[in-house]
């Protein structure tokens, strides 16, 4: 309502200027803009993006002489011109008052409200935790993997995941390589975190975080163009992830055969082929969702 109401104050205000004024210079008006839409990536997800432009000519229709000479000139004005010129101007304005609300709305769209969980209730499964160590050990995971996903890198990935999200993250690797493609992750920054529950397994107990986090996130193909996403733009992630450790650390056989493991974080078990399900006694990503995301 407000932005109509300037939108008419403006259109009076310049027919008032154009019935009580006579234009006698020839004017011109060279505008663009552009617009980029969102992206999201979260090992694996897809994304869409838009952009637009526009321009626009005429002529006036306006006659006028001059001599190279004195470098003088007369011209007539159009009305019609005129008018033309006007209603260009108020869209002009129209469409950064837009543009102004849409990039308001954004920024207040970056961030988060949550219900964190008190650290009493984390000390009493596990007495010596600390908040900040775990905020840079989770965040650290977080960075490894992703790291690893842009790099192909299994190893470091099944070092940093349980085995059902290592082995969804291989097959989508794969897919992602028959296609000749890379995803480009970096230059992250951690703006926001928290704990917001905890759940105590018979063997591990996992917390749940909210993660507001920035990075360049697109993809390439083989001749290094960026085929997804936008490499000028960071994308700011609202993340809902889920760390998982072991409680028993003693836990290192085969639930099948009970066969000692010198890898507990192998997906089976090198004596009777059995799916393993680790107990890492380090903390490990189980689980990652995007619940939003922004373009900076």
């Amino acid at each position: 309502m407000k932005n109509q109401k300037k939108i008419l104050v403006i259109i009076f205000m310049s027919l008032l200027v154009f019935f009580t004024v006579t234009l006698k210079a020839d004017s011109g008006w060279d505008g663009s803009y552009d617009s980029g839409g969102s992206s999201s990536w979260d090992s694996g997800s897809s994304w869409s993006g838009s952009s637009g432009g526009g321009s626009s000519s005429w002529d006036s229709g306006s006659s006028w002489s001059g001599s190279s000479g004195g470098g003088s000139y007369s011209g007539t004005s159009n009305p019609v011109v005129s008018i033309i010129i006007i209603i260009v101007f108020v869209y002009i304005v129209y469409k950064s008052m837009v543009n102004d609300k849409n990039k308001k709305q954004v920024k207040s769209n970056i961030s988060f409200k949550v219900s964190p969980l008190k650290i009493e209730v984390i000390k009493e499964i596990l007495p010596d935790f600390d908040k900040n160590e775990f905020r840079q050990s989770s965040y650290s995971i977080y960075k490894n993997i992703q790291e690893a996903w842009m790099n192909f890198d299994y190893e470091t990935l099944k070092q940093n995941t349980t085995n059902e999200l290592y082995n969804t993250y291989r097959s989508e690797l794969l897919a992602l390589k028959a296609k000749k493609q890379k995803n480009i992750m970096k230059d992250f920054e951690l703006l926001d975190f928290e704990i917001v529950d905890m759940e105590k397994g018979v063997e591990s107990v996992s917390l749940k975080v909210r993660a507001l986090i920035k990075c360049h996130d697109y993809v390439i193909n083989s001749k290094e163009e960026v085929v997804r996403g936008t490499s000028k733009r960071k994308v700011v992630y609202n993340y809902e992830m889920t760390f998982t450790k072991g409680l028993n650390k003693n836990d290192n056989k085969c639930p099948n055969c009970n066969a000692p493991l010198e890898n507990v974080s192998s997906s089976t078990c090198p004596y009777c082929n059995s799916t393993v399900i680790s107990t890492n006694h380090d903390w490990v990503l189980s689980k990652k969702q995007v619940i939003s995301q922004e373009m900076e």
